[in-house]
């Protein structure tokens, strides 16, 4: 399984950030926000954003050592997780619910393996 990380934003925020975050994972950009559309991301409201899930969510990045860097992109987009196969196909989709929210990567692996 090859492991890509597309993120909104420019080349230059990949190679400052992946290689410090995620070396073995490939990242890439994508400046226009067409493909977070194509995939149903949406920008998150007030209440996702800064609400108390959202404040948790950061709360337990920032008490495991996690600090959040000048933003790039959409502020307000929320994120998703996507598992595609070779021939493109979806075999896992995630849609965080509020800033901060990411499934864990091994309830991911378990959903993929099963499939496959």
């Amino acid at each position: 399984m090859q492991i890509v990380a597309i993120g909104l934003g420019q080349p230059k925020h990949a190679e400052r950030y992946c290689g410090q975050l995620a070396p073995s994972v490939t990242c890439l950009t994508n400046e226009e926000p067409d493909l977070n559309r194509e995939y149903g991301l949406t920008r998150g409201s007030l209440l996702q954003l800064v609400g108390p899930a959202g404040l948790a969510n950061g709360a337990r990045a920032w008490g495991k050592g996690f600090r959040q860097g000048k933003s790039t992109g959409d502020e307000q987009m929320l994120p998703g997780t996507f598992v595609i196969d070779k021939v493109g196909m979806v075999r896992y989709a995630y849609y965080s619910a509020n800033a901060g929210d990411h499934p864990e990567i091994t309830a991911v692996l378990r959903q993929v393996a099963q499939q496959m």
